[in-house]
């Protein structure tokens, strides 16, 4: 097999990992925006955070910094072609010897 058609697979592959994060960051975000709303003393840190509260910031990080993001990047690969990956070497190239 060529790296033209392992490229090929992987990209095709993409589209199935890409669906199933979708999945899981439609469960994730569900069940943090589930969650009742937190008090206003722990919003402004006035108190100290509950376990509910915290699990809450760390879904909706975990979906916002990490996973959102991969699936992006994720989905870019998936349909990456030889010509935008040129044209941004002979970008990338101008920029060095300007």
């Amino acid at each position: 097999m060529t790296r033209d058609e392992y490229a090929a697979r992987a990209q095709r592959m993409l589209w199935g990992i890409v669906g199933v994060l979708q999945e899981v960051e439609d469960l994730l975000d569900f069940l943090a925006s589930s969650m009742p709303e937190s008090p206003e003393d722990m919003l402004e840190y006035r108190t100290p955070y509950d376990v509910m509260m915290e699990v809450e910031g760390d879904l909706r990080c975990s979906l916002n910094d990490d996973l959102r993001p991969m699936i992006a990047r994720l989905k870019r690969a998936a349909v990456v072609t030889p010509g935008e990956l040129e044209r941004h070497w002979e970008q990338a190239q101008k920029q060095r010897t300007s």
